[in-house]
């Protein structure tokens, strides 16, 4: 098993994409856990148009096949970094907080909307319409990796600065302007709250239960996966729950 320890300022994880309400789940999702992974082990996922197999134009970013499989869990660390150290973290600040900023989203409208603004714009876009952008704040995460020692070794060599093949850009969480500020390679986890999925059967209401996606499909959403997860009591080891298997599609 492979621990990661992730910090971060911002982050974000989006459920769904909406043109003027763009959300975030709570929590980091294990398929934004999946994507950092491949980045750090220099695996690229993205499905180059150029490519044989590339279905043509489609308005959304393709995967590749063949992508390694693995196990993920994810945990709200209740201990950060601090120089050597790691030091507790105090209940309230364990999760992330969801903050907002709004934005204003400018673009030319389809049809005939707003046209009588064009003329007092000289040429810019005309339809102003405010967007709210969801984010994550203060990430805390334990991201741990099982099932593909190959898959492992790779990020260690990641890294390291080891990587055999050249890394396409920065790892980032959700947006290329959130990067981390650490991401480290632990002895053993900390204690941490594991995110474990909800079963069916299961009747009573969990506290901060959430929707987090698994896999993502952009070209085929009906392809896309995700279950429910709520973090549980404090724990050092991983809870059979907790653990997730990525399997990408042949």
């Amino acid at each position: 098993m492979l621990a990661l320890y992730v910090e971060a300022p911002f982050a974000v994880c989006r459920t769904f994409t909406a043109g003027w309400y763009r959300p975030t789940a709570t929590f980091l999702t294990p398929s934004a856990a999946y994507g950092l992974v491949m980045n750090l082990a220099g695996i690229e996922t993205r499905l180059r148009e150029e490519g044989k197999s590339h279905p043509g134009k489609v308005p959304a970013t393709s995967m590749r096949s063949g992508l390694p499989a693995v196990k993920i869990a994810l945990g709200a660390s209740a201990f950060r970094r601090e120089g050597r150290h790691m030091l507790e973290v105090r209940d309230s600040d364990r999760f992330p907080q969801v903050g907002t900023i709004y934005q204003q989203l400018h673009n030319y409208p389809v049809g005939s909307s707003g046209e009588g603004r064009a003329s007092t714009t000289f040429g810019n876009k005309y339809n102003i319409t405010p967007v709210r952008r969801e984010l994550l704040v203060s990430l805390r995460a334990i991201i741990a990796l099982d099932g593909n020692a190959d898959l492992e070794a790779c990020v260690r060599c990641g890294l390291l600065g080891e990587l055999s093949s050249d890394r396409y850009g920065l790892p980032f969480l959700g947006d290329n302007a959130f990067l981390p500020d650490r991401i480290e390679i632990l002895d053993a986890p900390p204690p941490s709250h594991w995110f474990e999925r909800i079963s069916e059967e299961q009747s009573t209401i969990r506290a901060r239960t959430t929707r987090l996606t698994i896999w993502i499909d952009r070209a085929d959403m009906s392809r896309t996966k995700s279950e429910l997860y709520a973090p549980g009591e404090l724990a050092t080891e991983v809870p059979p729950a907790a653990w997730t298997n990525i399997s990408p599609p042949p």
